[in-house]
Order: structure tokens, then C-alpha cells, then sequence
């Protein structure tokens, strides 16, 4: 009687088309689960490693069972379909709807998560188990078409019933374990947290600072943002190893950002985007590397972005106003001068085991610090000689004071107080000499110094 029912309920549905059925369907689910489609069109696939591959609701059974499948990832919501819902996707199956494709993630272990299409699998393998994920009964519930089922659960249903749910193939996306960490993130996390990662990256400031065709097409610019967010929300102190979990873990942490605090990190890096443009320009996220007794001429890596340089020089403005650090630009952009040249420990904080969690908290506080000393210290501008006096002093005459070596580069110059400071010595242009870092700290490290 059953199967006699089937048949009749088949033939009402044949005579409406499967489109209205699928759109009915996914107004049903949209009242109450978001949309689960994930598109990748062709300029996305082929930065994604992918394989189309389709599994059985049986095998995607066994693949629960046997701890092969992951079907609530850390950054998943939780399963909110309701019952009726849930009971039409069971329903569709027995209809021949088509259902909408199925994403996965090929872990390192090449295991599987589920990264689109969580609601509806969980409700599949739920039915299949006899249970809800609450433990709750699963039973067909709100049936319109086969409505002798409602009330039924899997156990109730007649073997053709359950050979046709067990045996329906699910068409699926695998998203190989070889694809790019960043795309995998724009695929697996995306929401509005994607969605601000995916507006910043089009500022033109920030492309104008970074300089990199190349880093904007790969999406590497939407991970240096996050990473940028990462680091201000979470704080440099609160870091833990690697990069890319710690970045990962911002992602799974606001995947639904709210609309207020999606304008707050908005604010925050523009705000500094802007700062880092005006203080340190073309030279922003730029490794000096200053001249020596075999190299005459210091030189900017200007090629490459040095992503320790730009965690301090983004994050280092967070906390301050626009007026507070565009008023000492020109001792910002020297101290880091300075630093890059002179101090070994900063140096090796940007060079070294970069992501190290000890390393990156050295280069952070000896950053801070500095900043805190220029904006803070109202002595630091006493015995600290402004840019416009260097400038003034290299145009007229660009040579050392100390080796009468001509300075090449004014980045490896360094005004000195002729009459000490700590001496009296006052911080004018009357009592200044240009000398070059090199041979300054030789003398300052060694009194019997000679060029």
C-alpha cells in the first residue's frame, strides 16, 4: 500500500517542474539555516586545489563511525536545522531532488571536514543513526508530499526506503590538503569576517604602501590584514606559535562578525594604514641594511616585504592618534632607522625565527618602548636632533665628520652633538656634525678608535 502511495505521490510531484521543487526547498531552508553554497568559479579554482568526488550517504556513514569525517569543525556553527526542515531533506532524497553539492577540507591527516553543506549531511546521518545531535528521536515531521512517512523514523521505514536514502549519492568538493593556507582560509572561514578581509585589501593606501601586484592576486594581502587584526585584538603579549594558527584561531574566534565590530577593525586599519604611509612611506615594511667597512653604501630591500618590520610598524599605531604620531614623524622613522642599524637584538627580532613567540615579544617591546620614549618623553626631542636639521646638514655638506668618507646614502648618516650633551651640550644646528652610524658607534664602543 505503501509503495502504491509512493507511486501516486511521484507522479503529483512529476507534474511540477524540479526547479519550482528546488526553490521551494531552499526557501524552506533559507527561513532558518543560512545559504551553504560555496562557489568557485573558475579564476577561484585554480588556486584551489579541489577534486570532485562523490560519496554515498553509506559512506559518508562510515566515514563518521570510523572518525574519518569531521562533521563540526571548530569554526562550524552548530547544527540548527529544525525538525521539519530536516525532515524535507529526507524527504527530497526519496523524491530524486537534486541536492545541492557537498565541500570538504582534506586535513594533513587526510581526514575530512565538512566545510559547506553541515546542515544538511548532519541531518542525513542523524536520520540514519535514529537521533538528533541533542539525542532527541529523530521522526519525519511536516511532511507535505509523503506524508504517510511523517512520524516515521529510519528503523520504521520500509527496506526499499532505507536502500534508497543509504545508497543516494551526495556530489562533493574536496578541497585537497595541498592548497594554499590562504585560499583555504577565504574558503573555509568565509562570512563577514571574509567579507572586511576582502574589502581592506582593495585600499588604495595599502596598495600603494606594499607595492605587491603579485601579493593582492594571491590574496596574500587579505592574510597580512589578518594578521594585523590578529595581533592588535589579541595583543603581541597573548601570542602563541605558529603565525598561522594564531591567525586561524582569529578567523574561527569572529567568523560572524557583528556589523559594530566589523567598523571597529575597519577604523583600526585605516587609522594605521594611514599613519604608516605618511611616517614611513615607500620604505614601510622595508628592511635597511646599513653600510660597513666593506659595503660604502647602505641599501632598503625594496623588493621584499619584511612581515616583522610590518607587525610593529601597523600595530605600533593602534593605541595613538593621528596628532600624537604625525607630530614626531620624522623621530619615528629615525628611531627605526636606528634600530634596524645599530641594535643587534632588534636586528635579529626581525631576521631570525621571526614567529618565534619570544622573538616576536622582543621586537614588539623594544618597538613600543621607543615609541613610547619619542611620544611620551618630552627630554627625547631635547637631546634628540629633528630630520630637518640632518637634511640641512647633508645638503650643505655630505660628509662624515669623524672618516671624512663622503655619506652616500643619508639613511646611514646620524646627527651628533659636537659638544656632548650630557656635557651641556645644547641640541642645535650650531652644535651639530653629520657622521656616518658606522664609524659613530665605533667611536662610542672604542675610545682608542682611529678611521
Amino acid at each position: 500500500m505503501r509503495k502504491n502511495n509512493l507511486i501516486m505521490n511521484k507522479m503529483e510531484i512529476e507534474r511540477k517542474s524540479i526547479d519550482e521543487l528546488v526553490k521551494e526547498s531552499e526557501r524552506d531552508l533559507e527561513s532558518v539555516v543560512e545559504q551553504e553554497e560555496l562557489e568557485i568559479d573558475n579564476k577561484e579554482s585554480r588556486k584551489i586545489v579541489w577534486q570532485a568526488k562523490d560519496f554515498s550517504i553509506r559512506e559518508f556513514a562510515s566515514m563518521l563511525n570510523d572518525g574519518d569525517l569531521d562533521l563540526q569543525p571548530e569554526y562550524q556553527r552548530k547544527y540548527v536545522a529544525t525538525k521539519n526542515i530536516a525532515s524535507k531533506l529526507i524527504e527530497s532524497i526519496l523524491m530524486d531532488v537534486p541536492i545541492p553539492v557537498i565541500y570538504l577540507a582534506e586535513e594533513q591527516d587526510s581526514t575530512y571536514s565538512v566545510i559547506d553543506g553541515q546542515q544538511r549531511l548532519t541531518s542525513f546521518l542523524s536520520f540514519l543513526s535514529g537521533k538528533y545531535p541533542n539525542r532527541e528521536i529523530f521522526k519525519l515531521t511536516g511532511l507535505k508530499v509523503l506524508k504517510e512517512l511523517n512520524r516515521k523514523t529510519f528503523a520504521g521505514l520500509e527496506g526499499e526506503e532505507k536502500n534508497k536514502i543509504r545508497k543516494t549519492t551526495l556530489h562533493t568538493i574536496v578541497i585537497k590538503k595541498e592548497s594554499n593556507e590562504d585560499e583555504i582560509r577565504n574558503t573555509v572561514y568565509r562570512g563577514n569576517y571574509i567579507n572586511l578581509l576582502k574589502e581592506l585589501e582593495e585600499n588604495k593606501i595599502f596598495h600603494e604602501v606594499v607595492q605587491k601586484e603579485n601579493f593582492k592576486k594571491k590574496m596574500i594581502y587579505r592574510g597580512m590584514i589578518l594578521r594585523f587584526l590578529a595581533l592588535s585584538e589579541k595583543s603581541y603579549l597573548n601570542y602563541q606559535p605558529s603565525m598561522k594558527q594564531f591567525c586561524n584561531k582569529e578567523l574561527r574566534d569572529n567568523r560572524h562578525l557583528t556589523d559594530e565590530k566589523s567598523d571597529e577593525y575597519r577604523k583600526r586599519f585605516l587609522h594605521c594604514i594611514d599613519l604608516v604611509k605618511v611616517v614611513f612611506g615607500s620604505t614601510a615594511f622595508r628592511r635597511y641594511t646599513p653600510m660597513t667597512r666593506e659595503k660604502e653604501k647602505g641599501n632598503w630591500t625594496a623588493t621584499r616585504i619584511n612581515m616583522a618590520l610590518f607587525d610593529i610598524q601597523m600595530c605600533g599605531f593602534v593605541n595613538y592618534s593621528k596628532n600624537a604620531i604625525l607630530s614626531k614623524a620624522d623621530y619615528i622613522r629615525e628611531a627605526i632607522l636606528e634600530l634596524m642599524t645599530n641594535n643587534q637584538d632588534f636586528i635579529d627580532s626581525i631576521l631570525i625565527q621571526t614567529s618565534n613567540k619570544e622573538v616576536l615579544k622582543k621586537r614588539f617591546k623594544i618597538w613600543i618602548e621607543k615609541l613610547d620614549e619619542i611620544i611620551g618623553d618630552n627630554s627625547y626631542q631635547k637631546r634628540t636632533f629633528p630630520f630637518s636639521v640632518k637634511q640641512e646638514l647633508f645638503n650643505r655638506n655630505p660628509f662624515c665628520a669623524i672618516s671624512n668618507q663622503r655619506i652616500l646614502a643619508i639613511e646611514d648618516a646620524e646627527v651628533d652633538h659636537i659638544l656632548p650633551y650630557s656635557k651641556g651640550g645644547k641640541t642645535e644646528i650650531e652644535n651639530a656634525q653629520l657622521v656616518l652610524r658606522y664609524f659613530n658607534r665605533a667611536k662610542q664602543n672604542n675610545e682608542n678608535y682611529k678611521n
